[in-house]
């Protein structure tokens, strides 16, 4: 099952330093799912100056739990990049 995560992140004054930090795991991570098959895509959400605000994620676990239990695990979550995030069922086009 395919579900939509989008991540907000902190809004403090050392938020971007921190999640660019924090980057280099959580994208060594996302490879890693990729080759399992649970990432999809994703990207960097942005401002109207180009700065990483946040961010967007599709994956493919099982359930819901799953998905939540995988998020939970991501070093944006777990080094306190993003501030909220949420995760709906959606289904990528076939076309």
């Amino acid at each position: 099952m395919q579900f939509l995560v989008t991540g907000i992140d902190h809004k403090d004054a050392d938020a971007l330093n921190r999640r660019l930090a924090v980057r280099p795991k959580h994208i060594e991570r996302m490879r890693e799912e990729k080759v399992k098959g649970h990432f999809i895509f994703g990207g960097s959400k942005l401002n109207d100056d180009g700065k990483m605000i946040g961010s967007i994620l599709v994956i493919d676990l099982p359930d819901m739990e799953a998905a939540e239990n995988w998020i939970e695990a991501d070093p944006y979550v777990k080094d306190g990049v993003w501030e909220t995030y949420e995760v709906v069922p959606f289904k990528v086009a076939d076309v």
